[in-house]
């Protein structure tokens, strides 16, 4: 009993002191420092001495679900903000609603939700850069040191969603929401 109580009591301190939360992280990784590290560009060409970054990121979410009504984010709205090298921006997209069922364990991104697809085309130069990448909807930030190379390079950040232990279920769904981020350059 004396252990119950115990557990129990710390759930409530760490909940109380937010030790779980990135709110911070994620305020300061919305704040630029810089503006000269790179452009936001529509066109394929690179500038001179400069590499060509895509930055592709694809998630499903749903904020609720009512009856057979699902309703997106709309406060706060789903964004990603990212910080390369102190210099801010903000990925914005409209979501569109999926349905992939019948829901499926395997298929982390199976079943009604909203399918958020942001993509940016930035230039900047060629090199090491650090990347901070912030959800704040799903409180996740992740932090990587990327390198870049001239010419066209893909940046591409996969979500890896949390676990629901619920039947049907039983795995990965987007319905937990988004664990943590992967980020692979090509």
């Amino acid at each position: 009993m004396r252990t119950h109580i115990l557990f129990v009591l710390m759930v409530v301190v760490a909940s109380l002191t937010g030790c779980a939360s990135n709110r911070d992280l994620i305020a300061k990784t919305s704040l630029a420092t810089r503006n000269d590290v790179f452009t936001e560009i529509s066109s394929p060409e690179a500038p001179a001495g400069k590499s060509i970054a895509d930055i592709s990121f694809s998630a499903k979410s749903n904020s609720s679900r009512f009856m057979w009504i699902t309703n997106k984010h709309t406060d706060p709205p789903y964004r990603v903000h990212l910080n390369i090298d102190g210099q801010a921006t903000v990925l914005e997209a409209e979501p569109v609603l999926e349905d992939k069922s019948p829901v499926d364990r395997t298929v982390p991104e199976s079943g009604t939700g909203w399918k958020y697809q942001f993509r940016k085309r930035i230039a900047l130069a060629p090199g090491k850069h650090n990347m901070t990448i912030a959800l704040p909807v799903d409180d996740v930030i992740v932090e990587r040191e990327v390198e870049l190379r001239s010419g066209i390079n893909s940046i591409t950040l996969m979500p890896i969603y949390n676990k629901r232990n619920l039947r049907p279920y039983k795995g990965e769904n987007f319905t937990a929401g988004v664990k943590t981020l992967d980020v692979m350059v090509k």
